[in-house]
């Protein structure tokens, strides 16, 4: 899986919405062993990716508590969580960093790497599921189309194999993510 910030990194399909919508209770009851464990994993790592996510941005603004950092954070969304952890990172690195341009990739490579697992995240939050074909698509968004008005649904493919893939990713970048936490005041 090649993630891109343009959805590269997973097959897109449209389905026109006929006269009405409907979908197949067998097939869902026949692929949800298949998706709900999977699904319910992808979501508790991800959960623990933005715990560090949390973490990380509250000792850079206060290292003696979490407190402020929390009320900072408190009504951001995870993207926002994202962007601030950057913001309030770079000045740091660049400022006082021994290694400027190493750091800085890394930062930037946690950026870009959250904010492609979040959309993922989001992908798979809010897909539906009832929607699931055999080929793995579900609709993710509702489009209409700008020549002719009439409504159709964006689809992703979202495999089993895709989940995985992704929870492999969470982990490791909540892992870098930890690692740049504890380091970063070492390092610069």
């Amino acid at each position: 899986m090649v993630m891109t910030k343009n959805d590269d990194f997973i097959e897109i399909s449209y389905e026109e919405l006929e006269q009405y919508d409907g979908f197949s209770e067998d097939l869902m009851e026949k692929r949800c062993g298949d998706y709900a464990e999977l699904i319910g994993s992808f979501l508790m790592e991800f959960s623990s990716l933005e715990h560090d996510l949390d973490v990380a941005i509250a000792n850079l603004i206060n290292e003696r508590s979490h407190i402020q950092g929390y009320l900072v954070i408190k009504n951001l969304s995870v993207d926002e969580k994202i962007e601030l952890l950057y913001t309030l990172a770079l000045p740091n690195i660049t400022s006082f960093s021994k290694d400027v341009d190493y750091i800085k990739d890394e930062l930037v490579d946690i950026r870009d790497k959250c904010k492609l697992i979040n959309l993922l995240r989001n992908k798979i939050a809010h897909a539906k599921w009832y929607s699931l074909d055999e080929q793995g698509f579900v609709r993710v968004d509702i489009k209409t189309k700008k020549d002719d008005g009439f409504v159709r649904f964006k689809k992703y493919k979202i495999t089993p194999k895709i989940i995985k893939i992704g929870i492999v990713a969470i982990r490791k970048w909540s892992n870098t993510l930890r690692n740049f936490n504890e380091n970063i005041y070492t390092q610069i």
